[in-house]
């Protein structure tokens, strides 16, 4: 590797930290969010949390990695045209089939990192996420006995419980029912305690008073020593949970067992879902150089390269959108599964035809621009 590459590559792996810093940061938040509502109407700790936000991080990469190579890519380029360094580059007769050299070799790292995020990683991890938040929920101890938060275990059941004990009694109940709206009943406890059984869960509570209106709005009030509430319904008794197809090995999803297809998924989903983790990363690979031909069209100019970069960026947006809208095609028709390199073969295309436009005198045929 000549040291002009080297140095084009620390400049690109720079800008591409940066970047992926950023962007992991932002994507990551917003996907924090959807756990949030899981953990905290489970009553788990932040430790909780943060071990599930890890979990989220690889899918995160899936989006973050591609933005971050075209990113890095545009911003690199800019930097060292704003410097002059390129203009240096281009007198010495370093044209943009050298400069691709290097981004190449960037780009061929990036596809690595995506291959082993999206069929190593990916798989591990949703496996262990789904796994870990099925389990939060079917706990019902974990997700019931929490000191003074509202929680909502089953859509219009509300329960509070002021202070628990360490061998499970609670104190202080309140239980709102709203599950049925022609007949709310809201129920006060001194105290009450959890019991599960097998398929079978009950929540007694003691020295208390149900509740009730009347058709008439009248309130009506039914003090009790002792209630036993059903709680059977919040028990999840499915048996095994359905693997996504995303959870799955490349090999398995290009080859799916008659296991795997009886369920809701059919054949079209888990082939999808394979070449798309083969024909990802190659696509990410492609982000760099169309950045690079895309900046060096037009040669230099004065006011800027705003135009070039937003070219870039659509161009890159655009064969994001086939390389989705190809996978849909296959999850509906699985024998169509070579239109998924469709658009690694436009991206090739259009590196081609960019560099043979570049081809001609240096810095493209419009010279120095104002």
């Amino acid at each position: 590797m000549k040291r002009l590459d080297r140095y084009l590559l620390r400049q690109l792996f720079g800008a591409f930290g940066f970047f992926l810093l950023i962007f992991t940061g932002v994507i990551w938040l917003t996907q924090s969010v959807q756990l949030i509502e899981t953990v905290i109407s489970s009553g788990q700790s932040a430790w909780i949390f943060l071990e599930f936000s890890s979990l989220v991080l690889p899918q995160v990469f899936v989006i973050v990695l591609p933005l971050s190579a075209i990113g890095a890519a545009l911003y690199a380029l800019n930097k060292l045209y704003s410097g002059s360094e390129l203009v240096v580059m281009m007198a010495a007769g370093y044209g943009p089939v050298q400069l691709l050299r290097a981004i190449l070799i960037f780009g061929t790292i990036i596809a690595a990192a995506m291959a082993v995020v999206m069929m190593v990683l990916v798989p591990i991890s949703g496996r262990e996420l789904a796994d870990r938040t099925r389990a939060i929920r079917s706990d019902l101890a974990a997700s019931l006995i929490v000191e003074r938060q509202f929680i909502h275990p089953l859509n219009g059941l509300t329960l509070f419980i002021d202070e628990t004990g360490r061998s499970g009694e609670m104190e202080g109940i309140f239980l709102n029912d709203q599950r049925d709206p022609e007949q709310v009943i809201t129920y006060s406890a001194e105290r009450a305690l959890f019991l599960r059984q097998e398929d079978e869960a009950r929540l007694v509570m003691q020295d208390g008073v149900a509740l009730t209106t009347t058709e008439h709005g009248e309130l009506n009030n039914v003090a009790f020593d002792q209630f036993v509430f059903d709680l059977s319904d919040l028990i999840d008794d499915n048996g095994s949970r359905t693997r996504r197809p995303s959870e799955y090995s490349v090999i398995a999803l290009l080859d799916p067992t008659p296991e795997m297809l009886d369920t809701r998924f059919d054949l079209g989903d888990y082939i999808a879902e394979g070449h798309y983790k083969i024909s990802m990363p190659l696509l990410a690979m492609s982000y760099p150089a169309i950045a690079l031909v895309t900046f060096l069209a037009g040669g230099y100019r004065r006011s800027g390269f705003g135009r070039r970069v937003i070219v870039a960026v659509g161009v890159g947006a655009l064969l994001q959108a086939v390389c989705f809208a190809c996978q849909s095609q296959v999850e509906t028709h699985p024998g169509q599964w070579p239109v998924m390199y469709a658009p690694q073969g436009l991206a090739i295309v259009y590196t081609l035809i960019m560099l043979r436009y570049l081809s001609h005198p240096w810095g493209g045929r419009k010279g120095v621009q104002s």
